[in-house]
């Protein structure tokens, strides 16, 4: 069955694990597709959680687990 949308698919989005950058440890997850649909890279995402081992907010990084299903 072709696909009749007015945009392409953009396929299966990632999951990456996001992780504090002073003490390593992991805050969470988030599910991100490669790129959105304004051409953003997932590189682009900048956000800050609260760290509970630092207990303060801090810049998060992320890192790549696996391909959502």
């Amino acid at each position: 069955m072709p696909y009749t949308g007015r945009t392409m698919p953009r396929g299966k989005r990632t999951v990456f694990a996001m992780m504090c950058t002073e003490c390593g440890g992991r805050i969470g997850t988030v599910r991100l597709h490669r790129q959105n649909s304004k051409g953003v890279s997932w590189k682009e995402y900048k956000r800050e959680k609260y760290c509970i081992d630092d207990r303060k907010r801090v810049a998060v990084k992320l890192k790549e687990e696996k391909h959502s299903s």
